[in-house]
């Protein structure tokens, strides 16, 4: 019998079993702990640590270490050798530019690619090259260890394809989406089974914070210069409670401190980021447990995908215009972070301010605004790449494909056993188009005014989305729609407000990470601005299975428990607060 006649008589054997429970996914119940844990998205250690926060370089210089280590302020690096920015190094620094570390650069293609395959080769022969370059700079200690850093370009499942031990994506610097960079950075680990690393970069358009009277960096250095500190230290929770095992505040071994001469004590004296990068720290040692981050949606991209998010012209492999494919992968992470990859060549809406769902940010090198958004679905996607194994692919309730897809009939087989074993498949008209799963289906367009259209087949199903209206904005396109429904089935708390949210998964509960991106602007030369009315007093109400027998809002000296029967809390703006539940 071929799949088709399966996927016909499937749709006639299931279809009234799924109308009568009206489930969109075929598993409407989030994966148990257990299967959390032994599966891709299981905490990782390295070197003994799951997790560790760090300086960056020159953290444990003899005039800091003392420091450091007295205040708790943050962790040992790990013995490695790194290469960073590799992506923008690549396509950005030719003819022996230099980068911020003075390491000359020699990228950009020989001669114009004429296929991503080919495009992708090239970029794979110069990040073997700068590995190389690295590896005959460290020790043998080192050596264990390579570190991969992406920035601006989001090739993080390619570092682990080519080879690296550990995975990481800079942000923060005129970089956009954070929540994007996670996903994509999150999603490479669990494919390859690597512990990742996000490092925040304390660049923002010519300028950095530096308290040091000294002006370390000259006319770029200031008090009120770089980012403000409510961006890097959401950023800091937010990639802790995503699973990170490392977080880096890149160039904190200097703006860190107000100075780099001990005061009588023998201690250096903190900045206001020393301050709150040790609260931060203590906040992470008191809580080691944070669960296993949840993600229950995979976007899953092509191999050769080479896409772009950023603030220049929207590029494959900095080569190729954007196809349908490529715009939907952009279409579909602006669903889960709505605005954070909006078009910057928009001149700005006088009429319209951030929070506005329809706004978009004018210009990343001005506006903090956007880095990271309210996120309507939660922060519940990792992206894969089409390469992903399947017991890997399966360990997701949900896959929606995104990008330029060619037949493949490797792929259509992988695609249609994981539909078989339960998993619910989503597909955009570009990839119903593409011919890829001809052979899983006889996949219909949706009927008109629908957004979608629903296949059982086996144990899952195939979602097949309607076409999106140029005009349509984000919230009410077919894939916005159905994202709302699974995450319905799929999350077990509902959490009001603006805010962004990620869940993990304890042996006993669930941990939910709220955060209020709204009311704080920041230019880059100029002290942040705080408007308190952009509080938010946030409700959650579980829906899941069982009952919540306690919550407590995590601190950073102490913790506080939470009135079960009528969950709210309070976020000022530009602030994190965590609650974890215990369910029975």
């Amino acid at each position: 019998m071929t799949l088709r006649n399966l996927a016909a008589l499937a749709g006639v054997a299931l279809a009234s079993a799924c109308a009568a429970s009206g489930s969109l996914t075929s598993r409407p119940q989030p994966p148990s702990y257990a299967a959390l844990a032994a599966g891709p998205g299981r905490v990782r250690a390295l070197q003994g640590r799951t997790f560790r926060f760090t300086l960056g370089d020159g953290d444990s210089a003899p005039n800091r270490l003392p420091t450091i280590t007295k205040l708790q302020m943050a962790d040992p690096s790990p013995v490695s050798y790194a290469i960073g920015e590799w992506g923008y190094s690549f396509h950005q620094l030719k003819n022996g530019q230099l980068d911020g570390a003075g390491q000359p650069h020699y990228g950009g293609y020989p001669t114009p690619p004429r296929t991503r395959a080919e495009a992708m080769e090239v970029v794979r022969r110069y990040y073997l090259r700068l590995r190389e370059m690295a590896m005959a700079k460290a020790t043998p200690e080192q050596r264990r260890c390579f570190i991969a850093i992406n920035g601006h370009y989001c090739y993080l499942h390619h570092a682990c394809e080519w080879g690296c031990d550990v995975v990481g994506s800079e942000v923060g610097e005129n970089i956009n989406s954070i929540q994007a960079h996670i996903a994509f950075t999150r999603g490479a680990a669990r494919q390859y089974g690597k512990p990742w690393l996000i490092d925040f970069s304390p660049w923002y358009g010519p300028s950095i914070f530096d308290e040091d009277p000294r002006m370390t960096w000259g006319e770029n250095s200031g008090p009120t210069h770089g980012h403000s500190m409510s961006l890097i230290l959401r950023t800091f929770y937010a990639a802790y409670m995503a699973g990170a095992n490392i977080v880096v505040a890149e160039g904190g071994a200097i703006n860190a401190f107000r100075s780099q001469t001990p005061g009588p004590d023998g201690l250096l004296p903190l900045s206001t980021l020393g301050v709150e990068a040790t609260r931060f720290n203590r906040f992470a040692r008191r809580h080691p447990d944070r669960g296993i981050a949840y993600a229950p949606v995979a976007l899953v991209l092509p191999v050769d995908h080479g896409i772009f998010p950023g603030f220049l012209p929207k590029t494959t492999w900095n080569a190729f215009p954007y196809q349908p494919g490529d715009q939907f992968i952009l279409d579909a992470l602006n669903a889960f972070f709505p605005g954070s990859l909006g078009d910057p060549d928009q001149p700005e809406r006088p009429d319209r301010q951030p929070g506005d769902p329809t706004w978009k940010d004018p210009n990343y090198m001005r506006t903090e605004a956007l880095r990271l958004v309210a996120s309507p679905h939660g922060d519940i996607v990792d992206v894969l790449l089409a390469n992903a194994p399947e017991a890997v692919l399966r360990s997701y309730p949900v896959a929606a494909l995104a990008g330029e897809f060619v037949p493949d009939a490797a792929l259509a087989r992988k695609l249609a056993g994981y539909v078989r074993q339960g998993g619910t498949l989503v597909v955009d008209p570009v990839a119903r188009r593409s011919g890829l799963l001809a052979s899983v289906a006889a996949i219909r367009e949706p009927a008109a005014g629908k957004p979608y259209s629903r296949l059982a087949l086996g144990k899952g199903a195939v979602i097949s989305l309607a076409a999106s209206r140029p005009d349509e904005p984000t919230a009410q396109r077919p894939l916005s729609r159905v994202l709302a429904q699974m995450r319905r089935e799929l999350v077990p708390v509902e959490v009001t407000g603006r805010v962004e949210t990620l869940l993990s998964r304890t042996r006993d509960g669930w941990i939910v990470t709220i955060i209020n991106n709204e009311g704080v602007r920041k230019e880059f030369r100029k002290p942040a601005e705080v408007n308190p009315a952009a509080a938010q007093t946030v409700a959650l109400r579980w829906t899941g299975q069982g009952r919540v027998s306690a919550a407590t809002l995590w601190g950073h000296e102490r913790d506080m428990p939470l009135a079960v029967g009528r969950l709210r809390v309070a976020v000022p703006p530009g602030e994190v607060r965590i609650v974890r539940l215990t369910v029975r």
